[in-house]
């Protein structure tokens, strides 16, 4: 039985290769796959951890630093709430731009928690959203950890047309709708990407299958 498994993916050759390993029962897994949207390769990553008995399950992007990651940190964490990320938001209004932390209200809104660095390993600054620990409705898909008991019963929606976005923030609903607790905590890490530089068609066609999904629900 695996503890805690870190899962990433990135643009290659479809194959799972195990990084480094910190304990006998900690591992980290890198699933390569340029083909498969994330929704898809984040659900094979779940059904690997259901067949090997994975108790906590962490989806990060490739292209993440993790500062200051523990499993007793996140275990400490995991006492409190059932998906964990390092920024969400307290309230959600569904409406385009559907970027979180917009609708979430905006930096100075006051429901937006959290902390994530940008930059690399020479030069990084901080962008600190608001106070955390703290419960939320939408994570930012950077970082997830997520429960056996969560995992189990939601997967990520493999209908999204947009194979890079909103597969965070609609699990983030199916997990908030069935009554799960997300969480933002002290689990620190430097993004090295920007994040989002332009609405692309890909991305407005999520946008609309988004918000078409959950504003009747």
């Amino acid at each position: 039985m695996i503890d805690t498994m870190i899962f990433s993916a990135t643009a290659g050759k479809d194959t799972n290769t195990l990084l480094w390993q910190t304990s006998e029962n900690s591992s980290v897994i890198f699933k390569q796959n340029n083909k498969d949207s994330l929704q898809k390769i984040y659900n094979k990553a779940i059904d690997f951890a259901l067949q090997e008995h994975v108790q906590n399950l962490v989806l990060v992007h490739d292209d993440v630093i993790l500062e200051n990651f523990s499993e007793e940190r996140l275990n400490r964490l995991f006492k409190k709430f059932d998906v964990v990320g390092c920024a969400g938001t307290t309230e959600v209004s569904l409406k385009a731009p559907a970027l979180w932390h917009l609708m979430g209200g905006g930096f100075n809104s006051g429901n937006l928690h959290g902390a994530v660095a940008h930059g690399d390993e020479n030069k990084k600054h901080m962008t600190c959203f608001g106070e955390y620990p703290k419960r939320v409705v939408l994570l930012d898909g950077v970082f997830m950890a997520i429960k056996r008991e969560v995992f189990t019963k939601i997967r990520f929606d493999e209908s999204c047309p947009s194979k890079w976005h909103f597969y965070d923030l609609d699990y983030s609903m199916q997990c908030h709708k069935a009554g799960f607790k997300l969480g933002v905590g002290d689990i620190y890490i430097t993004h090295k990407s920007p994040g989002l530089q332009s609405f692309t068609s890909e991305f407005n066609k999520g946008q609309e299958w988004f918000l078409n999904k959950w504003k009747t629900k």
